[in-house]
């Protein structure tokens, strides 16, 4: 069994219905759309939690959130857990992370595994990417940044990741050691301001001029909490700002993504690749932004697209782990992946994502502090399961639980349909389990003054 070389490509923040692979009315993901014509695009596919820690380690491990518990604030990974790329290690693969979100970093434990992890924040771009990446980068900062600001928010580091991930390519095609290669490309999270060369990509669907764009972009980050609460913080004309310049982001981190494919491509032979989101975004679903609360499809369904493994199938539910059980099958990796399952085998009756308790009360005590007609009562304040079949949403959490009618998952069904809530009950009974159970230690996640500056920027304290 050959150990083929695979290129992992993770988008932040990317909902399904806002790329090209869903006919959206923007072109925003022409990349992932050739790479979908050689491969194959999943239309259902479920991330396992709703934020960029807790998904990315359920992708790291193929666990569920419950089972890492990796999915608060102050969570790291358990040591108990081994990793999946540390089975390629163990496997004989050269493996490599890139990753600009302290999510994704040594401080939650997620780096493990990997042989070069590289962590992209300010102190660390030369270091990281060396002087020459880094000296291309700033002669042509509009092209691929904020231009000459001091506002880190406006910054982008996507092309800095791409060099990283080249040099990475460039060795693995020189010697004979596969390499299993992670990168998550963090441009797309709010607050959706791409470099300055991308913001007009959509000029013509803008209200407002492109300067006043990014201003209400960065005061929606800046203030996410407080426009949460209120009953109707934007105008259509904002809201309509916030979904172009959200697609603008996306198209940014798609050529991003479809510049690295085409130079695996060229450069290595015969490649896996596998593009997908940690998450989506909310955009007014629930009255909430950005992503948090509540597994919605906004916020859960995501794109994924596969090139280089045959067989298969043209559609059903799919999750991160299904990939990377078949990812290990391929390649010959012996290793665990306990929430995944070999699609080309069996296809997926249920999907499932969950939702940590401590962080979403964090989430509604800083929301509601600013105002107290805020609903709490609806968004449970326990940790929360979702199972989505074709036709349903379930949410359980503690005493809490709904039945929604998919795609619209907007009016509560249990009552009409209690046989059908009572079986979902059931199976998420059983699912908890036999998948949810804690796994190891709870551990403490450390940052340092950079790195919470950052979280707190992106939102994330």
């Amino acid at each position: 069994m050959s150990q083929r070389d695979i290129l992992w490509i993770t988008l932040e923040s990317i909902r399904f219905d806002h790329t090209s692979l869903a006919g959206h009315d923007r072109e925003t993901t022409p990349c992932l759309s050739g790479l979908a014509s050689d491969g194959r695009s999943f239309d259902q596919c479920f991330s396992h939690d709703i934020w960029t820690r807790s998904s990315s380690a359920s992708i790291l491990t193929g666990q569920a959130p419950s089972a890492h518990r990796t999915w608060s604030t102050d969570a790291r990974l358990p040591d108990e857990i081994t990793t999946i790329p540390e089975a390629f290690g163990n496997a004989g693969y050269r493996t490599a992370c890139i990753s600009p979100n302290g999510q994704l970093s040594a401080s939650t434990g997620l780096d493990r595994g990997f042989d070069d992890f590289h962590y992209l924040v300010k102190s660390s771009l030369l270091a990281e990417a060396g002087p020459t990446s880094v000296a291309k980068w700033l002669l042509n900062i509009r092209r691929h940044s904020g231009g000459l600001t001091t506002d880190g928010n406006q910054h982008c580091v996507g092309y800095l990741g791409n060099e990283i991930a080249k040099r990475h390519i460039r060795n693995a095609g020189a010697d004979d050691e596969p390499l299993f290669l992670y990168i998550h490309h963090g441009d797309s999270h709010h607050a959706y301001v791409p470099p300055m060369a991308w913001r007009d990509r959509f000029v013509d669907d803008l209200p407002v001029t492109v300067d006043e764009a990014v201003d209400i972009a960065l005061d929606m980050s800046s203030n996410l909490h407080q426009y949460i609460a209120q009953d109707d913080p934007f105008t259509d004309e904002e809201w309509q700002t916030l979904r172009v310049m959200y697609d603008s982001a996306i198209a940014y981190v798609d050529s991003l993504a479809g510049e690295l494919i085409d130079y695996a491509q060229a450069n290595l032979s015969d490649p896996i690749v596998v593009v997908t989101a940690d998450h989506g975004e909310l955009f007014d679903e629930h009255g909430l932004l950005a992503h948090m609360l509540t597994t919605h499809s906004a916020v859960s369904r995501v794109p994924l697209v596969i090139s280089g493994l045959d067989g298969l199938p043209t559609g059903g539910l799919v999750q991160h782990a299904d990939v990377m059980r078949m990812l290990c099958s391929e390649v010959g990796v012996d290793h665990p992946v306990p929430v995944g399952q070999d699609v080309r085998d069996r296809q997926r009756d249920v999907a499932v994502t969950q939702r940590g308790g401590v962080r979403a009360r964090g989430k509604l005590e800083a929301i509601s502090a600013y105002s107290e007609q805020f609903p709490v009562e609806d968004f449970p304040a326990d940790d929360l399961t979702t199972l989505r079949t074709r036709d349903y949403r379930y949410d359980t959490a503690g005493s809490y639980s709904r039945l929604f009618e998919r795609p619209s998952e907007d009016v509560d069904l249990r009552d009409g349909t209690r046989d059908t809530a009572d079986r979902f009950r059931n199976r998420a009974e059983e699912w908890l389990e036999r998948f949810g159970q804690p796994v190891g230690e709870t551990r403490t996640a450390q940052f340092n003054a950079e790195m919470r500056k950052q979280l707190d920027d992106l939102g994330y304290l």
